[in-house]
């Protein structure tokens, strides 16, 4: 398996580096498309994902903190973390979203059978297109648009274990684990906190174990 690497930087203030709550809530307009932890992530028309600390079902309309309709698709636009199995996790605005294609990858029907059969790989800037039926999230398309020139990314993770030379990040119940630095080990008193950390793109071309995936995209703590 291969494991993204979180810088030493990144680690070292691990414990004291949290992202504060998303400000100008009310005026942001969206869609619900994950649980976190007690917070939503909405995406905007647009696709950038913000953190709103409310009480909704998948698939909500919001305006600010309050449901005002409902949707059955969205789009969300971010940078390709990695894929577990058939689990994309995306990081848009410095928040990461498993987004789970469970019949199987559907790229436009009109792309060539070239670029039909080629995954977007980590660092590249994609375009989702997902439904949102019975509390479940799935992917229906992908279009990659750009490429990030950087070889790491800062995202807000919630650390779900730590052993000897990793960690495991809980994205809405998909267990993402990540290598550390040779030689470093996190305190257990770590588990639980959501912390600012940097994740390297280097070297992931996906992993193919599923690990603890319970639904991926939209699930997580009430």
């Amino acid at each position: 398996m291969k494991k993204g690497f979180i810088s030493v930087l990144a680690l070292a203030a691990a414990t004291a580096a949290f992202w504060p709550a998303a400000s100008g809530a009310s005026t942001f307009n969206g869609i619900v498309v994950a649980k976190q932890h007690g917070a939503l992530l909405v995406a905007s028309p647009a696709g950038a994902l913000r953190l709103v600390h409310a009480r909704a079902a998948l698939g909500s309309r919001m305006s600010g903190a309050t449901v005002v309709g409902r949707a059955s698709h969205a789009t969300i636009r971010g940078i390709v973390v990695r894929r577990i199995g058939t689990t994309l996790i995306l990081s848009s605005n410095h928040h990461l979203i498993a987004i789970p294609n469970r019949v199987g990858r559907r790229l436009s029907v009109n792309a060539p059978p070239a670029a039909a059969t080629t995954t977007p790989a980590p660092g590249a800037v994609v375009t989702t297109d997902v439904s949102i039926q019975n509390g479940q999230l799935e992917e229906d398309d992908e279009n990659e648009v750009g490429q990030v020139n950087s070889s790491s990314i800062s995202v807000q993770a919630t650390i779900k274990a730590v052993a000897a030379g990793s960690v495991t990040l809980d994205v809405q119940g998909q267990s993402v684990t990540v290598s550390l630095p040779a030689g470093l080990t996190l305190p257990a008193s770590v588990v639980g906190q959501t912390v600012t950390i940097n994740l390297s793109l280097d070297d992931q071309q996906g992993d193919d174990d599923q690990g603890d995936d319970n639904g991926g995209g939209g699930g997580g703590d009430d």
